[in-house]
């Protein structure tokens, strides 16, 4: 009887040790199998990667490399910006020369606590995996014409995915997914808000085991670094403690959630902060208070600094000139104290023209330049090749925001959006929506009727859709007296432009018009009222949708 029950002491243990084995090299794989295919290619495609992410990594890190080295020494950077850092809006904005991407800012609390908002938020994931479709994005690719398309990648993405009566097929995965990698030279940083050191902590290592495997301390994914956000200026973020408001709280706390994320994440994904000035720079005071908060967030361990050159302050309405001379003092802080003289510093602000960049750079000396109100509606800002809106007559620039559009909603096929922050009503095509209304904004204020057509809810939800706004905006311009349009005046039509008009006129622009400011010298609660009154007026004066109806 003993020597029965040892062998089979023997061999459950041999099956349980074999198990936990098979597990281990599981986990140690970077591959996830979310993608369809034959299961004999997934096993080929997994071990590749298994011997790939267990012997080049090492080569491909080299420790005596800075972060900045790694992420290729970049001069042109797309800022994060919630909803509208998608993934095909990166794509597009790589194809006109920038070289560096932030994804949009996502809240650490809701990231740790949600598998579904992790799903929803994040648009970064293993390179070579097939995408899974969300359903607004499903819903986003409905009745897709790919005879106006352009993308060659389309031809691929197509096959097996629609059927012959033009309905996607949900069960299938979508397009490939490439970004961050070292071939292509397409480092991405993702963005996270939140003032729990710990929480930041865990919402790291979430992203990072979504996107990539580590293994002995080095992360194989499509990841460069992660930003913590202490820039964002609007009133949620005051509610939240986070963006421009945690840092304004303390420095302290900013410099304890850097060491706290450097604890627990591989040592080849860098840290970074993007942060604004404070109040009165350029004064003894907030040199000060400047100079404490650089020196300090570089003793705990920062890789990297973005400077938005304005206060909390100066945001939409208030937004004054940017201060390129407190981003100057940020570079010379930043290298004396850390005694490298190459610590990098990217500039952030006053950037509205490609002649802009270079200006910049000399001017303050940063390692690079990030743009994110210019770059929305200009995707090829950052290009050489690219003309400045001020050498180009207004039906250039036309035929230039057309192009932007066709090749954004070819991305946006191949890269449907996640619903991020934009709401569920129009799912990911709200941001689609969004990208469309800033690249089209000139035009769309003087046809305000497509404007209205555009913003319509239930109406205007696929791309095609959108395509087919398009071709309509194309064929109202196709013979246009250039003179007799407001868009004629290509700078003060833009959208950059939008917030400066209201700044230096007492008047401010409304739905394309301008009228007197109702709202200057009233009390809050007056002013309220004036808001609550405009809503009403708006929703009386809309049509009554019959889908709505029923």
């Amino acid at each position: 009887m003993r020597s029965v029950f040892s062998a089979n002491t023997f061999s459950l243990l041999f099956s349980i040790t074999l198990l936990v084995n098979i597990v281990s090299m599981l986990r140690v794989s970077s591959f996830v199998v979310r993608s369809s295919g034959p299961p004999s290619k997934l096993r080929l495609r997994s071990h590749q990667r298994s011997l790939r992410t267990t012997a080049s990594i090492q080569d491909e890190y080299d420790p005596s490399s800075s972060y900045w080295e790694r992420l290729n020494s970049p001069t042109s950077v797309m800022a994060p910006m919630v909803g509208q850092s998608d993934l095909p809006f990166r794509r597009l904005c790589r194809s006109y020369g920038t070289e560096l991407c932030f994804t949009q800012m996502i809240h650490s609390f809701n990231l740790v606590k949600s598998k579904s908002f992790q799903d929803a938020h994040l648009d970064v994931y293993q390179n070579d995996e097939m995408i899974i479709l969300s359903p607004s994005g499903i819903n986003a690719l409905k009745g897709v014409i790919f005879s106006h398309t352009k993308h060659i990648a389309l031809k691929n993405c197509r096959i097996g995915s629609i059927s012959s009566s033009g309905v996607i097929d949900s069960s299938l995965r979508w397009s490939r997914y490439q970004e961050g990698d070292k071939i292509e030279k397409n480092p991405l940083i993702v963005q996270l808000a939140g003032y729990d050191p710990n929480q930041m902590s865990k919402a790291s290592m979430i992203i990072l085991e979504r996107t990539g495997a580590i293994i002995n301390d080095l992360y194989t994914g499509p990841v460069s670094g992660i930003d913590i956000n202490c820039g964002c200026p609007q009133g949620i973020a005051r509610k939240g403690r986070y963006g421009a408001f945690l840092m304004e709280e303390s420095v302290d706390n900013v410099c304890n959630i850097i060491s706290a994320m450097r604890r627990v994440i591989p040592r080849n994904v860098g840290i970074s902060v993007k942060m604004r000035i404070p109040e009165n720079v350029g004064e003894s005071v907030g040199d000060a208070i400047l100079k404490e908060r650089v020196c300090k967030l570089i003793d705990a361990g920062v890789d990297l600094l973005t400077v938005h050159g304005r206060t909390l302050k100066e945001n939409k309405t208030k937004v004054q000139e940017c201060n390129w001379d407190a981003i100057a003092q940020v570079v010379d802080i930043a290298r004396a104290h850390s005694e490298n003289n190459n610590f990098p510093v990217i500039a952030n602000g006053g950037i509205e023209y490609s002649s802009d960049v270079q200006r910049c750079l000399a001017h303050t000396g940063a390692s690079a330049v990030m743009s994110s109100e210019a770059l929305l509606e200009n995707p090829g800002l950052f290009s050489v090749e690219e003309k400045c809106d001020l050498d180009l007559s207004p039906e250039q620039i036309f035929q230039r925001q057309m192009r932007y559009c066709h090749e954004y909603l070819d991305f946006c096929i191949l890269y449907p959006p996640v619903p991020g922050s934009l709401g569920k009503a129009g799912g990911s095509f709200n941001c689609i929506r969004g990208h469309l209304f800033k690249i089209l904004y000139r035009y769309l204020e003087e046809q305000p009727d497509l404007r209205s057509k555009m913003a319509e809810l239930l109406s205007m939800t696929s791309i095609q859709d959108a395509r087919d706004l398009l071709h309509e905006i194309e064929g109202r311009y196709s013979a246009s007296d250039w003179n007799s349009k407001t868009s004629v005046d290509t700078r003060d039509s833009s959208w950059y432009r939008r917030h400066r008009d209201a700044k230096t006129s007492s008047r401010i622009r409304t739905r394309g018009q301008t009228s007197e400011s109702e709202l200057s010298g009233l009390s809050i609660a007056e002013k309220k009222l004036v808001i609550q009154r405009r809503i009403k007026k708006l929703k009386e004066s809309r049509p009554v949708n019959k889908l709505r109806a029923t």
